[in-house]
């Protein structure tokens, strides 16, 4: 389901891809990217910890939802907490259902699979691309 395109490959209006934008590098090009890491914190903090994975989808779309369309956010570090034990590709996949956005991947691309974190820590995950209905850009 998965693809992976080239920067220059990518069609001048993103919006036109209906899939959820996953840039796995750090691009100069991107315009304007939003960091949510304070914002999804804030929201985290405020509920109970036994209730932070039922709601992390929840505070990720209300976070969201304070940008404009077609935005781009960085820095979702907060949502691979290994105690929320949650597919953090599923959900950043359904917002994109509600709204239109991309995302800076926190990790890197290899092999066809984004991963996160480093092999041995407990936040450490493997994606992989062809499992997820993504776009990732390189």
């Amino acid at each position: 389901m998965g693809t992976i395109i080239e920067f220059k490959e990518l069609p001048k209006n993103d919006y036109m891809l209906a899939r959820l934008l996953v840039y796995c590098a750090k691009f100069n090009i991107v315009n304007q990217t939003y960091s949510v890491s304070k914002e999804l914190a804030d929201g985290l903090l405020a509920c109970k910890p036994n209730r932070r994975s039922m709601k992390l989808e929840q505070i990720f779309n209300n976070v969201l939802d304070r940008y404009p369309d077609e935005v781009t956010i960085k820095d979702i570090d907060v949502m691979f907490n290994p105690d929320y034990m949650v597919d953090v590709l599923k959900i950043l996949i359904a917002a994109r259902k509600r709204k239109r956005y991309s995302v800076i991947w926190p990790g890197r691309l290899e092999n066809e699979k984004l991963i996160y974190g480093e092999e041995g820590y407990p936040d450490y995950k493997v994606y992989k691309i062809e499992d997820y209905d993504i776009t990732c850009v390189r």
